[in-house]
């Protein structure tokens, strides 16, 4: 019996004509702008936006207003002996309410914050540039899994194709054995053989398109698009990649590398000093005129302007240790990059040995196809002559059929080879 098995997942060899066809590089394309986390691309960019606008709004002028009532047991006053001297010319110094009032407008400008608002964008930039480089490397995955569906169900056609011209070669021979049988020259068990394998052959037809659906409604949820029985799908040409891009994982790294750059900007500058304007007027009781308040005791406007310098030292104790961490944090992601390099030179290696073993195999394909075709001619003649039995031709047409399926099976093993190859290397098919 012949044993059919799906290769699934892999590239495939299915030649069909080249009007309307539905091409691996725009299954690519359609999947990638179907997928639900592209939507996360302008998030990222509106949040970054919004967060470098925000840090450099701390230049504009900060203003703040601001209420207060108060009681107090004592307030500042002059002496009583003072008091009556006061009194003989004529003052009365009445003092200063134990209740006292205030609202307030105080408005703050910054000059110099030591960087921290620059490090504050930076940090939010590269912040942004690793989600967005994250999603980079997801939606870098999905090519293998839409090209597994993709070339799987270019397989299972192709395997498709190969079935219908096995039925179709058997039952040219059961035709030649039903009219041996009716001269005698054929025995009944002979022409049953070739039907029970015509019925095993199409059962597994069967099974094949089966599984052709399946991929293919799994590939038509991912690129957003039915894809029907009939459409065609284009046969990938492949060629042994020469240029090679950085793999979005290696520039994943980088940004990290950056990010933590950015913190330690952050740190340095946040244990800088600031040096800024400041005006504040306010309305209330008492002012600033201590000495007349306590004689008039009423509510007046005050204002007052200047320059103020400010330093923590605080922050200062943990700088060098939060700094220390960072640039630990650094090495270990240059280290899984060093793992990453090591382990893609040798996936290289590998397929490329993959691909070269697979086209010296190919070369014999060929040759072997055109003397199992000529066994399988020579038997049909012996078997229509009466002088071959059926079981006979069956191992010879199965052999035929498994060097057709061999070299099918080495051009479909190549094309994965390249295919993986170029994922590999993020190269250009």
């Amino acid at each position: 019996m012949i044993r059919f098995f799906i290769i699934s997942a892999t590239v495939a060899t299915f030649a069909v004509p080249a009007w309307g066809q539905l091409t691996w590089k725009q299954c690519q394309d359609m999947a990638r702008k179907n997928y639900p986390l592209i939507k996360q691309y302008r998030l990222v960019e509106q949040s970054t936006e919004y967060t470098v606008s925000n840090a450099a709004k701390a230049w504009l002028p900060q203003v703040s207003i601001s209420a207060q009532a108060t009681y107090q047991n004592d307030v500042a006053a002059f002496p009583d002996e003072m008091k009556a001297l006061y009194n003989q010319i004529g003052i009365d110094m009445k003092g200063l309410n134990k209740d006292q009032y205030r609202a307030t407008l105080e408005i703050n400008q910054t000059i110099w914050d030591g960087g921290l608002t620059k490090a504050q964008q930076d940090i939010a930039r590269s912040g942004g540039k690793l989600s967005l480089q994250n999603l980079e490397v997801e939606l870098y995955a999905l090519r293998e899994r839409v090209s597994q569906l993709y070339f799987g169900v270019l397989t299972l056609r192709t395997q498709l194709q190969q079935n219908a011209l096995l039925q179709e070669l058997l039952q040219s021979n059961l035709q030649t054995l039903n009219a041996g049988a009716i001269n005698g020259i054929v025995t009944e068990a002979d022409r049953q053989t070739v039907q029970v394998e015509l019925l095993s052959v199409a059962q597994q037809r069967i099974q094949m398109e089966s599984a052709e659906a399946a991929f293919r409604k799994m590939l038509s949820v991912m690129i957003g698009k039915s894809i029907e029985e009939t459409e065609p799908l284009e046969k990938p040409v492949f060629h042994t990649p020469s240029v090679a891009s950085q793999r979005p994982e290696i520039l994943l790294f980088e940004s990290q590398k950056q990010h933590y750059e950015a913190q330690k900007q952050t740190i340095r500058a946040a244990n800088m000093p600031r040096i800024g304007l400041f005006a504040q007027g306010f309305y209330g009781n008492p002012g600033l005129n201590l000495f007349k308040d306590m004689t008039e005791n009423r509510w007046k406007w005050n204002y007052m302007a200047g320059i103020r310098f400010q330093w923590n030292f605080g922050s200062l104790y943990t700088q060098k240790g939060n700094l220390l961490k960072l640039s630990i944090a650094q090495q270990q992601t240059d280290n899984r990059k060093d793992i990453f390099l090591y382990n893609q030179t040798l996936k290289i290696t590998q397929q490329q040995d993959a691909i070269n073993g697979m086209r010296r195999m190919m070369a014999g394909d060929d040759d072997i196809i055109a003397l199992r075709t000529a066994i399988r001619k020579a038997s049909e003649a012996k078997l229509a002559n009466g002088t071959l039995t059926a079981a006979d031709l069956l191992r010879d047409v199965n052999a035929e059929n498994q060097a057709l399926r061999t070299k099918a099976l080495h051009e479909i093993e190549w094309l994965k080879n390249l295919c993986d190859l170029i994922y590999t290397t993020n190269s250009e098919p």
